[in-house]
């Protein structure tokens, strides 16, 4: 996917570990995930095939539950991706926006 920002900045996603993307999860279903990732871990088989069970779930929940986020390094807007596909851009109300927002915590390794 490729979309420009209203300052004309092109906005990639075509390759993961991007600095300027993030996945966002409500309030409303985090605390539901994270029940879900105690059951999987604690009902999951002995069995290599029970664990990879227990993971595909949790990754598909993941998935399901979360929106994908895009800030624009030139100006920080900021982009929410939902489905149906829809982009909803969000700008700061700061003049000097942190256009680091979704850097990793644990740097760019």
């Amino acid at each position: 996917m490729k979309f420009l920002c209203e300052c004309g900045h092109p906005i990639y996603n075509q390759t993961d570990y991007l600095p300027y993307k993030a996945h966002v999860i409500s309030d409303q279903d985090w605390f539901n995930f994270l029940d879900e990732i105690d059951d999987a871990i604690e009902k999951a088989g002995s069995t290599p095939e029970d664990k990879e069970k227990a993971l595909m779930r949790i990754r598909s929940l993941a998935v399901n539950l979360s929106k994908s986020v895009y800030q624009c390094n030139e100006c920080g807007n900021v982009f929410f991706y939902r489905n149906p596909p829809q982009l909803e851009m969000f700008r700061s109300c700061s003049d000097n926006p942190n256009k680091e927002l979704f850097k990793s915590a644990k740097g760019d390794g």
